[in-house]
């Protein structure tokens, strides 16, 4: 008599475990050939980066502060104010407003070194989502060298605008609407004579 044979046994959740396994592995290969590409990208690049930046902007602030000092220093003294109250305080206006400037490409420099991190981290976690979707390792290594390559910053080169332009302009309108309102209101004493020999006083 014949026995009935067992039925096959069904291994297939041992077959997919081992593949998943396998897949989580290339996963893991794939993630730390991104780790490898983009170790570069750390706090030193970050900051070597936000230096270059102050670095580049800050020397032509100071060469245009030097200029605007020599330019207000040399209108003041053809006005006769170079020694007097008004005059210290637009050299002191001049210093507030090189200070403002300064404090302005310092917080440039920050923002701009943000932005950079932000898309890099941007970058890195895409790459991520596209190992962990093919769990290809060789093509995550090769996608994330490339984008580290890609994402190196490029140097600035703008060079920087007039920033004392509208303190100049100001001053220009201030004094403009000063002797404006000198003409019209008369300045001085003036000696109006009348019949008889005296005279009176016009104080404008």
């Amino acid at each position: 008599m014949c026995m009935p044979k067992a039925p096959p046994k069904d291994n297939s959740a041992a077959i997919a475990q081992q593949q998943e396994a396998a897949r989580q592995a290339r996963i893991a290969e794939g993630q730390t050939g991104i780790d490898q590409a983009f170790t570069g990208f750390n706090d030193d690049f970050y900051n070597n980066y936000n230096q270059q930046y102050t670095g580049y902007y800050a020397p032509q602030l100071d060469d245009q502060y030097k200029d605007a000092v020599k330019r207000l220093t040399l209108q003041l003294a053809q006005s006769g104010n170079l020694t007097g109250s008004v005059g210290a305080t637009q050299l002191a206006d001049l210093q507030k407003n090189y200070d403002q400037q300064k404090l302005a490409i310092t917080n440039q420099g920050n923002a701009a070194t943000q932005a950079l991190r932000a898309n890099i981290d941007q970058r890195k976690s895409q790459l991520y989502a596209d190992n962990r979707a093919a769990a290809d390792p060789g093509a995550a290594s090769a996608a994330a060298s490339s984008a580290a390559v890609a994402l190196q910053p490029t140097a600035p080169s703008s060079p920087l605008a007039n920033v004392f332009g509208d303190f100049f302009n100001n001053l220009g309108n201030v004094a403009a609407i000063s002797n404006a309102r000198k003409y019209s209101q008369g300045t001085g004493v003036q000696q109006y004579g009348r019949s008889g020999g005296s005279s009176v006083d016009v104080v404008g």
